[in-house]
């Protein structure tokens, strides 16, 4: 495969994993509008896969937890 191409395909799925995390953090703030509710968490932003589940499905990808995990 050429380097070009190798390098474009690369760019595109950065680009791609970046505006899913994006996207799950911006589910992640609405979320959390209590002032106080922030403060319990902890100090940085933190992705959760509900948050993360919900920004895939926007884009047309369903996601479902294994049933081991709550």
């Amino acid at each position: 495969m050429d380097l070009w191409v190798l390098r474009l395909i690369s760019i595109a799925a950065h680009k791609f994993v970046i505006d899913i995390a994006n996207d799950a953090m911006q589910h992640s703030k609405a979320k959390v509008t209590d002032q106080a509710e922030r403060t319990k968490r902890s100090k940085g932003p933190v992705l959760t896969m509900d948050d993360l589940s919900a920004s895939l499905a926007d884009r047309g990808i369903n996601v479902k937890k294994p049933p081991y995990s709550k």
